[in-house]
């Protein structure tokens, strides 16, 4: 499976980032999530697991 490749932009700035999510389990899973749910898109899991993390900030393993 290819990576999954992000752009990042905005935020009052000009600054533009690439992100590329090299775990193949990961975007697997986050792409079975998305195809079970009719409702969601890729957009909208992504916007979600990006507040989640703006909320209550990283996770820690361990």
């Amino acid at each position: 499976m290819s990576p999954l490749k992000l752009s990042l932009f905005g935020g009052g700035d000009d600054r533009e980032e690439t992100v590329e999510l090299d775990d193949d389990e990961l975007v697997g899973k986050l792409r079975e999530v998305v195809d079970a749910h009719p409702d969601l898109t890729l957009t909208e899991a992504l916007r979600q697991g990006l507040q989640h993390v703006v909320d209550n900030g990283p996770t820690t393993k361990g």
